[in-house]
């Protein structure tokens, strides 16, 4: 609001780049509906989206906020480090695509040093996959995964939005699955994913569930059956960047696997075989690949390298020197800029229109939202939308603090947390404000209960003044361990969090209203008490 009435945008790049950032530059067919400029100006419901308006909802002094507008838009270039938490809220896409418009409507795209967070547009990596493309699930995803516990204690009265159904063209469009088992690989979902205590009701009407995994997850602990899965240090194959940078690093096979333990894909290629249809599923090997897996492995990647690093990327090292050196670092001529050619050069950007589409052609002809992957509307323009649950909602008057689930620096997720010496390091603790620690009476080191109506835990406080009032901060990842009342007394926050994914699909994490209290009950960090024991379960013979 504050750069379109000062007129900072760049009308400019909005003219010949943007689609729906103001009426000029709607589609012909779409001149009747909504555009951003004017909804922002509240043409259509009479609220404009002044700073004022905005700091009643989110905090932020309105004067604070002019004066980051004043500075992002009049600084060229400008990059918008939006960050993903925010985007993990309940209509958290919305958050996503206006910063996406701020960065459009003042220019900073296609430029050097202008930008808004984000992984999809950086330097691309080949991507290592065996086995062959073809070879892949034709069909990747049916519900929102956060949605599994509720269509399983649901089932068949489940309507087809509440869980995210995608739409197929087939007989099964619409088919609500009937879950009977549940196949866990590559994460702890069980302990990472929204309202735990809905998981744990859900799990025990399943027939089936199977863990894979390198050490004994909370998952695991859950599971019927748990596939020891070998290490990096176990297996040959090559790292690639994450999210940033622009290299390859080659990961030879350090030790043999421990135990029982196999990689992988030797685990789904004899599962593959024992289906009928290992052949096809690897066909670069054969039955004794579950025991010797090794020369198929660098087959593959020294066909990965050849095939699409080599031939796609220019790279002129051999896969051999590759193994023999262990890192290749790509020479960049200038500096990666996302969308350079389609600014410089005028190629179209990869949506229907051809350009940035502030107003989504797509999201805009959706008649039957239920037929849907999102299972909800989302306005065809970044609107504001209120959640279900925050700070400003009559909820706040028996739950009235704002939780929130930041990653920690000391656990990867849940991974490390099995660590004995990093928990002691890094307890998990609930961070709250001075102010708010000092009317309810909690001094660091108190032991509290933090609650809501989908769960309860139990974990130390530690008072500070670098969290906002109102606020209270516990990181995500701990593994759960109940007490015999169902209480969690590791301290995870996804025992508070609701498993209604934003419409797009997000984890709504940060969308989470609670209460704190000093509390009686145990704190007992049942992996810390039992740390030796753990740790001797969790290494494997040798």
């Amino acid at each position: 609001h504050y750069i379109f009435t000062n007129n900072l945008h760049d009308q400019a790049f909005i003219d010949k780049f943007c689609l729906g950032m103001d009426a000029g530059t709607m589609p012909d067919w779409a001149k009747d509906q909504e555009n951003f400029k004017d909804y922002i100006l509240g043409k259509y419901d009479n609220q404009p989206k002044t700073p004022e308006w905005a700091a009643q909802i989110c905090g932020v002094k309105a004067e604070d906020i002019k004066k980051l507008a004043d500075m992002y838009a009049r600084t060229k270039p400008a990059a918008l480090k939006a960050s993903w938490a925010p985007g993990r809220n309940a209509y958290g896409e919305q958050y996503n695509r206006m910063a996406a418009a701020v960065q459009a409507m003042t220019g900073n795209i296609g430029v050097l040093g202008g930008c808004a967070e984000g992984v999809g547009k950086a330097w691309h990596s080949e991507a290592v996959a065996y086995p062959y493309d073809q070879y892949a699930n034709v069909w990747f995803a049916s519900i929102k995964s956060d949605r599994w516990a509720h269509c399983v204690l649901n089932y068949p009265n489940v309507k087809r939005e509440e869980i995210g159904l995608w739409p197929r063209q087939d007989h099964l469009d619409g088919v609500i699955p009937n879950i009977r088992g549940i196949f866990w690989q590559g994460s702890d979902w069980f302990n990472q994913l929204t309202n735990i205590n809905k998981e744990i009701q859900a799990i025990k009407k399943l027939d089936l569930v199977v863990c894979m995994d390198s050490t004994i997850t909370p998952s695991g602990l859950y599971a019927d059956v748990l596939l020891p899965v070998a290490t990096h240090f176990e297996r040959h194959d090559v790292a690639l960047p994450w999210y940033k940078g622009h290299y390859y690093i080659h990961r030879p096979k350090v030790i043999e696997p421990m135990g029982e333990s196999k990689t992988d894909f030797q685990i789904f290629t004899e599962l593959a075989y024992r289906l009928g249809f290992g052949p096809g599923y690897n066909p670069r090997a054969n039955r004794e690949y579950f025991q010797y897996n090794d020369a198929v492995d660098d087959a593959y990647l020294r066909t990965w390298w050849e095939e699409k690093v080599m031939h796609h990327q220019g790279v002129m090292m051999s896969w051999d020197e590759f193994k023999q050196r262990g890192v290749y670092k790509f020479k960049l001529d200038k500096p990666h800029v996302a969308f350079r050619a389609q600014i410089e050069q005028g190629l179209p950007f990869q949506t229907p229109s051809g350009r940035i589409e502030i107003f989504s052609t797509q999201l805009a002809q959706i008649k039957d939202w239920t037929r849907t992957q999102y299972g909800y509307p989302i306005p065809a323009i970044p609107k504001w939308i209120e959640p279900w649950e925050y700070a400003g909602s009559e909820k706040t008057k028996q739950y009235p603090f704002h939780l929130v689930s930041p990653h920690p620096r000391w656990r990867t997720h849940s991974i490390f947390n099995n660590c004995a010496w990093l928990r002691e390091t890094y307890e998990q603790e609930v961070t709250i404000n001075a102010s708010d620690a000092k009317r309810l009476g909690i001094q660091t080191g108190d032991t509290v209960e933090v609650w809501n109506d989908r769960g309860k835990v139990v974990v130390p406080t530690y008072v500070t003044e670098r969290c906002m009032p109102g606020v209270l901060v516990l990181h995500e990842g701990a593994w759960l361990d109940l007490d015999e009342n169902g209480i969690d007394r590791a301290g995870n926050p996804d025992f508070l969090t609701l498993d209604e994914p934003s419409p797009a699909g997000a984890f709504a994490y940060n969308t989470v209203l609670a209460n704190v209290k000093k509390t009686d009950l145990a704190h007992r960090p049942g992996w810390d008490k039992q740390a030796t024991a753990r740790s001797y379960i969790f290494r494997r013979e040798l």
